[in-house]
């Protein structure tokens, strides 16, 4: 990873915290960086671990990252097991390997007991335990700790010294903040120093060497299909005459983990040799004649959000070093939505907009109304609901917790989530709003004199209910951060603008519903296509432009 002039500064337009950073990341290295209170050391960390995105400058090479922030806040409705499994499959993990590597590093930092417990009823330490546990579960390539030591008991922080020597020890690179500065202590192969808004070698020494590996050669049934998630990302080797015999080669740290991993596998693989080399081989070459090389578990996963001023190709010799499989971004979107939807359940906030839907709907429709009528006030409705939804679903984590999964996931990325979890939250509940309506409704026009067609009114009620929720959502992520962060200016923001969403000429949702409502006066279906249209585009460009502004912007 390398930073090239990068800069920063607070908010858009604010005075420049960093700027002309320089810095080069090698893989298999532990970095440690210092400065005065001020010196811009959380910020730089912040910068490195993919939360925020420079001003100017930079940064290449991005590998997979996890971070553990200051303070980790405890105001999450989820037991510690259940945070760490969703955040262990942002990270990319199968649930399973979520919930076996949670168990562990609890049970490592002596949290093991607090499991079930929820984080809000967790102590400091034990919260911090649980962030530490998020980062090292999912054995990234870049771990970056900003004061993760405070807090923690002596036998959790010597238990963290060890982690991060692990994490070097496999080719991880560590960058770390500790207010102790004896902390790994003759460890550091590097050491720099925040000064005058840039940052100064104080110390820097070549990488350490990676030392002995071992050599597992195992045979599985044809065809060798490589269980998921191997500890130690080991170097993959599939035998030319017959694969189902595969070379495993990962650090000595690692092999009693992979040893277990495959013989426990279902079904099984065979051991056959195990070996110690004294280096790693290059991954495109290999040991013998017989073999082809084969690289799905190190190669280097790109970046899933890079974000404004990254670019996402890996630099040669750089921290990209041994990693899992590259995650497709379909299933780390699923998994933030996933983790988004659980937070916004857990929390009850969506309880309020489904009261006001319901009493909205309650008022205004009743059994026997016109059928276009009552559809178009439940869309109409809809709207300013779904812009509180979504409001919700961005502004819902605390700051700490939100640049976790920012690190996990990309900002950019991070943001669209929570949009789509709200839009998809919207469109349920209008949904459920539009059956009930097609239930107790009439399908005839206004006055009772014209029958109206059930199926094209269905049709277009549900398309226009679609419309309102998509620009209810655009309304919602304007309303709120990055934009917007004070409460008070976002609700009044939110209000106004849902108000003229409905109201203005031109406006998709108003279009929708006033064809709903004039169709209902002659009996005549008028399906909004052009409406729902013109609202995909505004969707999909305030989603756009408020992800890229989440990078730069907290």
């Amino acid at each position: 990873m390398i930073l090239r002039g990068v800069g920063r500064r607070y908010g858009l337009r604010g005075p420049w915290v960093l700027r002309g950073l320089d810095l080069d990341l090698p893989v298999h290295t532990l970095v440690r960086v210092e400065g005065g209170n001020g010196a811009g050391k959380s910020t730089l960390l912040r910068l490195l671990a993919g939360v925020d995105a420079p001003t100017e400058g930079r940064v290449t090479g991005r590998p997979r990252t996890a971070y553990v922030p200051e303070r980790f806040p405890a105001a999450l409705p989820f037991t510690a097991a259940g945070y760490l499994v969703h955040l262990g499959r942002v990270h990319g993990l199968p649930a399973t390997e979520a919930a076996a590597g949670a168990e562990e590093w609890l049970a490592r930092f002596g949290a093991a007991e607090h499991a079930r417990t929820p984080l809000a009823e967790l102590s400091k330490g034990t919260s911090q335990k649980v962030a530490l546990a998020q980062a090292l579960l999912a054995e990234p390539d870049l771990l970056v700790l900003d004061e993760a030591w405070t807090g923690l008991d002596s036998a959790a922080r010597g238990e963290l010294d060890r982690a991060v020597a692990e994490q070097v020890a496999r080719g991880a690179t560590v960058v770390y903040v500790d207010h102790d500065p004896r902390r790994l202590e003759g460890s550091a192969d590097a050491v720099y120093r925040l000064e005058g808004r840039t940052l100064v070698a104080a110390r820097a020494t070549p990488p350490r060497d990676p030392g002995p590996r071992v050599r597992i050669e195992a045979t599985g049934r044809v065809p060798a299909a490589l269980p998921p998630g191997l500890p130690g990302a080991p170097e993959v080797e599939y035998h030319a005459g017959n694969p189902a015999e595969v070379r495993f080669t990962t650090t000595a740290a690692h092999s009693d983990r992979l040893l277990h991993a495959l013989v426990t596998a279902r079904p099984p693989w065979h051991i056959t040799g195990l070996a110690q080399v004294p280096a790693p081989a290059p991954a495109s070459v290999t040991a013998a004649s017989d073999r082809v090389a084969v690289q799905p578990m190190t190669a280097p996963a790109p970046d899933p959000d890079p974000g404004p001023g990254t670019a996402a190709a890996p630099a040669p010799d750089r921290v990209s070093g041994p990693a899992r499989a590259t995650r497709p971004p379909v299933r780390v979107t699923v998994a933030l939505m996933r983790y988004q939807a659980a937070l916004l359940a857990r929390s009850q906030r969506w309880l309020a907009p489904l009261l006001l839907y319901v009493a909205a709907l309650g008022i205004g429709v009743r059994a026997g109304q016109p059928l276009l009528d009552s559809l178009g006030y439940s869309a109409a409705v809809l709207l300013p609901v779904t812009a509180w939804i979504v409001r919700l679903c961005v502004a819902q984590e605390p700051p700490a917790a939100r640049a976790v999964t920012a690190s996990a996931a990309g900002p950019s990325r991070a943001h669209r989530a929570s949009l789509l979890t709200g839009l998809g939250c919207a469109l349920a509940l209008g949904a459920a709003g539009a059956g009930t309506v097609l239930l107790i409704s009439d399908p005839v026009s206004t006055h009772h004199t014209v029958a109206v067609p059930l199926l094209p009114a269905a049709s277009a009620g549900l398309l226009a209910i679609l419309c309102c929720a998509l620009v209810g959502a655009a309304v919602g992520a304007l309303c709120a951060r990055p934009l917007l962060h004070r409460d008070g200016w976002s609700l009044v923001a939110t209000v106004l603008g849902a108000l003229l969403a409905l109201v203005t000429d031109g406006s998709p949702a108003k279009a929708a519903v006033t064809g709903l409502v004039s169709g209902s006066l002659t009996g005549t279906v008028r399906v909004p296509l052009l409406p729902s249209a013109a609202a995909v585009v505004v969707a999909v460009t305030v989603a756009a432009v408020t992800s890229r502004i989440a990078a730069l912007r907290e």
